[in-house]
């Protein structure tokens, strides 16, 4: 869902978080390249779902952050191996027992409108992004925040009101991507069609369902870069579709690749690609307020009746491992020992239990593609033989997320494409009224636990309270963990100098085009 995606395919020492598992490399420094490289032309990028929304504030998909990216600096930035490094803010202070926050921002930075970069902007953001009338997802990332002050133009000032470990690493995604001040008061409730940030390119236009244009930014404060002049997002969402419009030159990049053809991706030598270990997830998500859903006896026996090693055998090929929690296995908040067993007759039991042994009718939405259409039958034959009818509605991506949010479901297929810190593969999903919880669950000792592991300073207490908190999200089951989605992305190799990071997003200011 949220940096959700449809289930298909789908810097001080002690202060820096990461992520363990993921060897990568540096990339080299853009000044080292530059005499190498070719400025201009226009990069085609091929993605498997149209955008949702313009506003970084206000979005919750993947997709929308292969934009942000290169249209939005964040205040820190993440490396290939998923450290946080200094962007816009170039160094920070932990006071106060780390209830206070102090960053130092990057001098001499303007948006693309022409207006300054400054501590100004970045307290504008954050408050309007703390008001709950507006509705901003970023909200539950800011929770804790007690008072913002701006001591001179480069200095934020941030008082918590409690310790918040993963702080931090919340500024390196869309809390940390702030837009012009000018251009949200200009624009107002239609900012979301007229982003503007500090990237290296700027947004141009976007025709919904066709393509986006992003061009150069040509004030960009890291000087030399970028070095193509425009880059076109197309979205193809047929995952086979988007593979062949590669194969074929239409594209010359794209952000997944079909399981299916992963194996075919050696041998072609006019193809570059990247596969690794991902951060996310892909999900069942179950509405608990209403409906058959609402008993967790019945959100149970939907648990132990998914197979999940069949279902990857299926859809996945065999290129992702069975998930029983939000925390990924390259994460230190992972626990291999939690899972639940594939049982029917455990599965029955919980029916019982729940007061209807012949079982119960349920809809299950996911995306209009193929492969997810697919999956939608395989889980739908799956809980047939237990007694669970299912109906199958697939909705365009947009459709479905709003359905997500709105509450206008009791089953659907997303994921979430992860994060480095592991609060936020979980505290805005699984706390009572969190900014993700879309199956508004609610447990009052996991909200204690989440909330313990924010305040906490050490990896091991924090991973102790993770996984207690995991054991009680997976017995209750208001999310179905089906898979660990790897990052897999294919381009030509008429790109040079691109790089696939674990995060799955696209970035795009040192690439250029032989």
């Amino acid at each position: 869902m949220w940096a959700k995606k449809g289930i298909t395919l789908m810097a001080a020492g002690a202060a820096v978080a990461a992520v363990a598992g993921f060897g990568v490399p540096k990339p080299a420094s853009h000044t080292v390249a530059a005499a190498r490289v070719h400025r201009g032309g226009t990069l085609n990028v091929g993605i498997n779902s149209d955008f949702v929304t313009l506003d970084p504030a206000l979005s919750s998909a993947l997709i929308d952050r292969q934009l942000y990216i290169n249209v939005f600096d964040p205040l820190l930035k993440l490396s290939r191996n998923m450290q946080i490094q200094p962007n816009l803010v170039t160094s920070w202070k932990i006071s106060n027992g780390g209830k206070t926050y102090t960053l130092y921002l990057r001098k001499g930075v303007t948006f693309q409108d022409g207006t300054p970069f400054n501590a100004q902007a970045v307290v504008y953001n954050w408050k309007w992004d703390m008001n709950p009338k507006n509705a901003s997802p970023r909200i539950s990332n800011l929770a804790l925040v007690k008072s913002l002050k701006t001591p001179n133009p480069y200095e934020v000032v941030v008082n918590l009101s409690a310790p918040d470990s993963p702080f931090l690493s919340e500024l390196t995604g869309r809390t940390g991507m702030i837009s012009s001040p000018t251009a949200m008061k200009k624009w107002g409730a239609n900012y979301d069609l007229h982003p503007v940030g500090t990237g290296p390119f700027e947004f141009v236009q976007w025709i919904k369902n066709d393509h986006l244009i992003l061009r150069r930014n040509p004030h960009y404060w890291q000087k030399g870069l970028p070095y193509l002049n425009k880059i076109v997002y197309t979205p193809i969402t047929n995952p086979q579709q988007e593979y062949n419009a590669l194969i074929s030159g239409q594209v010359q990049l794209i952000d997944s690749v079909p399981y299916q053809d992963v194996s075919q991706l050696p041998g072609n030598s006019a193809l570059h690609f990247a596969q690794m270990s991902g951060l996310g997830y892909a999900s069942m998500e179950l509405y608990t307020k209403s409906g058959p859903t609402a008993n967790v006896h019945n959100r149970e026996a939907i648990n132990y009746a998914i197979n999940r090693k069949a279902l990857i055998r299926l859809i996945y090929f065999g290129h992702t491992k069975p998930a029983y929690e939000e925390y990924p296995p390259s994460s230190w908040a992972y626990n291999p020992n939690l899972k639940v067993p594939f049982s029917d007759s455990l599965a029955k039991q919980q029916l019982k239990l729940a007061g209807n042994p012949q079982g119960f009718t349920i809809t299950l939405q996911g995306n209009n593609d193929p492969v997810t259409i697919q999956e939608m039958q395989a889980i739908q034959s799956e809980l047939g033989k237990v007694g669970i009818k299912v109906n199958i509605e697939p909705l365009d991506f947009t459709t479905l997320l709003t359905n997500a949010i709105n509450g206008n479901f009791q089953a659907n297929l997303l994921g979430w494409s992860g994060r480095p810190d592991p609060d936020q593969n979980a505290y805005a999903f699984d706390t009572t009224g969190g900014s993700f919880n879309d199956p508004k669950y609610s447990n009052a000792q996991v909200d204690k636990l989440l909330l313990a592991a924010r305040e906490a300073s050490s990896i091991s207490a924090r991973k102790v309270l993770y996984n207690e908190a995991a054991k009680i999200v997976l017995q209750q089951a208001p999310y179905v963990f089906l898979a660990y989605t790897p990052v897999i992305q294919a381009w030509s190799k008429s790109v040079v100098g691109y790089h696939a990071y674990p995060d799955d997003l696209m970035r795009f200011a040192t690439v250029s085009l032989k």
